[in-house]
């Protein structure tokens, strides 16, 4: 291996480095001419709404409603333990992909289900549900939202300990 490749390599480690740790973002080129800019969804973004949730959740979404997408949403939510949704559905359905900690998941007139850490719910359109944190964990997932609408309905009355 010559000084020129040893160079090129550890240069390219650096700043490897340098993005994972900062969560600096680099402008990409698309079609030759237009610049984007990617969107992180490292920090836990802004405390959501008491009016939806029990406890403390945090949400980071990212609306997409160019190229496409049709209003998708994306995002990182975090529930601070014994934090949760409440009772909503969605018009398009939604994913959770749980990314740390152990959380619950239900659907109407069904069970209480255990969530963890690389979990995928795939919630059918209109299903009325709820999920969070479990009772010992934090729960963070990443929400995918194929476009529609999002129903509050009713605050969760009773979870299991």
């Amino acid at each position: 291996m010559n000084m020129n490749s040893i160079v090129k390599k550890q240069l390219t480690l650096t700043l490897i480095a340098f993005v994972a740790m900062t969560g600096t973002t680099i402008a990409q080129e698309r079609s030759g001419k237009e610049l984007y800019d990617i969107i992180s969804i490292k920090n836990k973004g802004m405390l959501a709404p008491r009016q939806n949730f029990t406890g403390d959740v945090w949400v980071n979404m990212v609306e997409m409603f160019e190229d496409g997408f049709n209003g998708s949403v994306v995002g990182k939510v975090t529930f601070e333990t014994k934090a949760w949704t409440n009772w909503h559905k969605h018009s398009q359905g939604q994913i959770l992909i749980v990314t740390e900690g152990v959380g619950y998941y239900q659907e109407k007139e069904s069970p209480v289900q255990i969530i963890r850490t690389g979990d995928v719910v795939k919630i059918p359109k209109d299903t009325e549900y709820w999920h969070g944190a479990s009772h010992n964990s934090t729960m963070v997932h990443t929400a995918i939202v194929p476009g529609g609408s999002t129903t509050w309905l009713k605050e969760v009355t009773y979870v299991f300990q």
